[in-house]
C-alpha cells in the first residue's frame, strides 16, 4: 500500500486509527488544531471528559492489544481495579439493581481511569511510534480529485493548491462535528442517511473527595427508568477522587447544584452510599453538558463512495454515553480497520463499512431499544417491536435483581464481553420465566394467607 496516511483529529479514535495505520504505513500524520496537554488534564475540545466515563471490560481488552502495557501502567498510576469483585460495584439498571454474588463464576476484570488518563495513555503510545508525527495545525479540506474520484490527500488552506499535504489514506477522526456528509455531497456522492434516537441527555458533574475506605464499592451506577428520568453515577478515579455526574433522559433538567445531587442520591443509592457522598469534600465547580441525538451515520448504505478517505469512531457513530459504551466501540472499530487492512488496499472504505456495520448494529439497537422502551427518548419511524422487547427486558432485569446467575449474565453483555447481542438464549430466558412465576406465585400466596386476618380486622 501507499507510504503515507494522514489522520484529521488526534481524538482517542484519531490515536487508535493512527496506531493501527503505522502497521502498513510508512508515515503516519496526525493534525490536530489544539493545544494537547502533557499529562492527563480535560480539553476543552473534548468537553464530555469532564463527566463519568466507563471502560467497559472488552473495552480495556482491545487498547491493550492495540497498547501492550496499557492496562499494568495505568494500575501502576492510581487506577483501580476490579478483578471479579462485584461487590465493588453497585449498578442499578432502568430502576433494577442487580444482585451479585462477592465473586462472579467467570473471571471479570474491570478498569476505572479517567477519560483524561485514558486519552493522555493511549496519546502519550502512539506518539511514541517512530513513524507516527503530530502537527498542531487545522486541515481545511481534503483534497478531491475529481477525475480518479480519490481523495489525494488533504488542504491546510480551502483552495489553496500550495498548501497541499498528499496522503494514500485519509482518516477523518473528527468526531460529532464531521464535515465529511457535506463535502461528499460536494464532490457528487450525496450524503449518508442517519438513524437516530432523540435521547435528549442532560449531564451535570461534580467531584467529591470521599476518604479512602468510606465505602468499598468503586463504581456506583444508578441508571435513569421510564417513571425516574434522572439517573446518577459515581467513579473512583486515579486521582483518588470520585466524579459525580447526575444525567436527566428525555429533555428532563438533572441538578443544578450539589445540594440537589445530594437529594437525588438519597433517592436512588443504598443509605450507606448517600451518606459516604454527603461526608465528602466538594471539589472545584460543576461542569454542564447536553448530548441531544444519538446518531449512525449509515456509509454503508451508499451506492458511491470515493477512495482514499474513510471515517472513524464518532464521525461514523455516537452512541447515548450513559451507556458507557463509547470509548470500547471506537475500540472495536480499530480492531476492524486493522482487520480491513491485513486484507489489502481494494474496496478498503466498502469493506471498512460493512465490518463496522456488523458491529454497531446489535449495540445501536439494543441502545435504541432501552432509550425509547424506557428513557422517554423519541425517533422517527420506530420498529413495531421495540417497545416489546424494551418490556420483556424489564421483566428479565427485574429477575436479575435477586438471580446472581442472570446479573452476571447481564453485567457481561453489558460489558460487550461474551458478545455484542443482548438476547438472552433459551436457558436464561427459561429461568427468567421461571423466577418471574416464582416470584408471582409467592406474592399471590403472601396475599392470600394476608387477605383472612384483613377481614377480621375490618369485621364489625
Amino acid at each position: 500500500m501507499g507510504k503515507q496516511a494522514i489522520v484529521i483529529g488526534a481524538s482517542l479514535a484519531g490515536l487508535c486509527a493512527a496506531r493501527v495505520l503505522s502497521d502498513t504505513y510508512d508515515r503516519v500524520t496526525i493534525y490536530e488544531r489544539d493545544e494537547l496537554p502533557d499529562g492527563p488534564a480535560n480539553r476543552t475540545a473534548v468537553p464530555q471528559g469532564r463527566h463519568v466515563h466507563l471502560l467497559m471490560a472488552r473495552g480495556a481488552a482491545e487498547f491493550e492489544d492495540l497498547f501492550p502495557g496499557l492496562l499494568d501502567d495505568m494500575v501502576a498510576a492510581g487506577v483501580p481495579m476490579l478483578e471479579n469483585r462485584p461487590d465493588c460495584i453497585h449498578f442499578g439498571a432502568a430502576g433494577h439493581v442487580l444482585g451479585t454474588k462477592t465473586t462472579l463464576k467467570r473471571e471479570f476484570t474491570a478498569y476505572v481511569p479517567s477519560r483524561p488518563h485514558l486519552e493522555w495513555q493511549i496519546r502519550k503510545r502512539a506518539l511514541a511510534i517512530p513513524n507516527v508525527v503530530l502537527v498542531k495545525t487545522s486541515v481545511a479540506e481534503p483534497r478531491y480529485d475529481p477525475a480518479r474520484e480519490r481523495v489525494t490527500g488533504v488542504l491546510l488552506q480551502a483552495g489553496d493548491e500550495s498548501s497541499a499535504v498528499p496522503a494514500d489514506l485519509v482518516v477523518d477522526a473528527t468526531g460529532r462535528g464531521t464535515r465529511l456528509p457535506v463535502w461528499l455531497e460536494q464532490w457528487g456522492f450525496g450524503r449518508p442517511t442517519e438513524d437516530t434516537v432523540d435521547v435528549g441527555i442532560d449531564y451535570a458533574t461534580h467531584q467529591v473527595h470521599i476518604p479512602e475506605g468510606v465505602i468499598k464499592e468503586k463504581v456506583v451506577v444508578a441508571g435513569a427508568s421510564h417513571d425516574h428520568p434522572v439517573g446518577l453515577g459515581m467513579l473512583l478515579y486515579e486521582d483518588g477522587n470520585w466524579s459525580v455526574t447526575t444525567f436527566g433522559t428525555g429533555k428532563v433538567p438533572p441538578p443544578q447544584n450539589l445540594a440537589e445531587i445530594y437529594e437525588l442520591a438519597d433517592t436512588l443509592l443504598p443509605p450507606h452510599i448517600s451518606a459516604a457522598l454527603r461526608s465528602g469534600e466538594p471539589i472545584g465547580e460543576m461542569a454542564f453538558h447536553k448530548y441531544p441525538t444519538s446518531r449512525w451515520r449509515r456509509y454503508d448504505k451508499m451506492d458511491r463512495f470515493p477512495a482514499g478517505i474513510i471515517p472513524f469512531g464518532d464521525a461514523v457513530v455516537s452512541f447515548n454515553p450513559t451507556y458507557g459504551q463509547g470509548m470500547t466501540m471506537t475500540s472495536i472499530q480499530a480492531r476492524n480497520l486493522r482487520a480491513v487492512l491485513e486484507a489489502g488496499e481494494q474496496d478498503l472504505a466498502a469493506r471498512l463499512f460493512r465490518a463496522t456495520k456488523k458491529t454497531t448494529w446489535p449495540v445501536w439497537t439494543m441502545n435504541a431499544v432501552g432509550d425509547l422502551a424506557l428513557h422517554n427518548a423519541t425517533a422517527e419511524h420506530v420498529p413495531w417491536w421495540y417497545i416489546r422487547v424494551g418490556k420483556l427486558f424489564d421483566q428479565f432485569l427485574g429477575a436479575a435483581e435477586t438471580e446472581a446467575d442472570l446479573a452476571e449474565w447481564f453485567l457481561r453483555r453489558f460489558s460487550l464481553l461474551d458478545s455484542l447481542y443482548m438476547v438472552p438464549d433459551a436457558r436464561t430466558l427459561g429461568r427468567t420465566i421461571r423466577h418471574n412465576m416464582g416470584a408471582l406465585i409467592a406474592e399471590k400466596r403472601r396475599s392470600l394467607r394476608s387477605a383472612p386476618q384483613r377481614d377480621r380486622v375490618s369485621a364489625p
